[in-house]
């Protein structure tokens, strides 16, 4: 019978899911804004990295965000390219996170993922792996493994025994708490039946991403590995 053993706070699936799963890495992100005049812009962007095998995480990246930035972030523009980024751009920090990005299979982990969708299409010409990456709606994923549930983020996580710390919360602690919220979910579900492979979870949350032109790409030698 499958099952899942816990190794202290972390779960492994044991027999739980498949093959496709294990070998994926996940990349929880989450972007903290700020108000300023003229509406809401990034404040800061973080990354925690999951093994799909055991959970373990396998890096964190926390970046500032400094650049004084309209609300017209949200709408499209000319992408910068790498160069052309100013100290403290969201550009140069969503590069940081790239910088992780390898060969391994990758997936982008969010709650809902419509801000951390936008700025990444906005900088994809200098995180063209990120901003290419398909991305798992970790609310969506929350909602089917806990049918009945009324509300939102908070109300799962709750349901899910994931503790919340008070008062708002910034971005690196955003991304530990989707992480636990991912994690926990998946377990749910497989534990419940709802799923045991990884295409199941894609058509339930996956969500492809706007293409990003080839220009800005890698390698096609490359790009087909870390995409896949």
């Amino acid at each position: 019978m499958p099952r899942a053993s816990h190794a202290g706070d972390i779960v492994v699936l044991v027999g739980m899911m498949d093959v496709e799963f294990g070998a994926t890495t996940f990349v929880v992100v989450d972007v903290e804004l700020r108000r300023q005049p003229g509406g809401l812009v990034p404040a800061a962007v973080a990354a925690l990295a999951l093994s799909g095998a055991d959970f373990q995480p396998l890096w964190r990246v926390h970046q500032e965000i400094r650049e004084e930035l309209h609300s017209s972030w949200k709408k499209p523009r000319a992408p910068r390219l790498p160069h052309e980024l100013p100290a403290g751009s969201a550009g140069l920090a969503l590069r940081e996170i790239e910088r992780h990005v390898t060969a391994q299979p990758h997936r982008i982990v969010a709650a809902l993922g419509f801000i951390e969708a936008s700025l990444l299409h906005t900088e994809r010409a200098a995180c063209p792996r990120l901003a290419s990456l398909i991305r798992w709606d970790a609310v969506e994923l929350a909602r089917t493994a806990c049918p009945g549930v009324e509300g939102g983020f908070e109300e799962l996580a709750r349901h899910l025994s994931v503790p919340l710390p008070p008062g708002p919360r910034p971005a690196t602690q955003e991304a530990w708490t989707v992480a636990q919220v991912f994690r926990h979910a998946v377990e749910r579900g497989a534990t419940a039946g709802r799923w045991s492979t990884f295409a199941q979870l894609e058509e339930i949350a996956g969500t492809a991403p706007k293409p990003v032109e080839e220009k800005y790409l890698p390698p096609p030698t490359v790009q087909g590995s870390l995409f896949g």
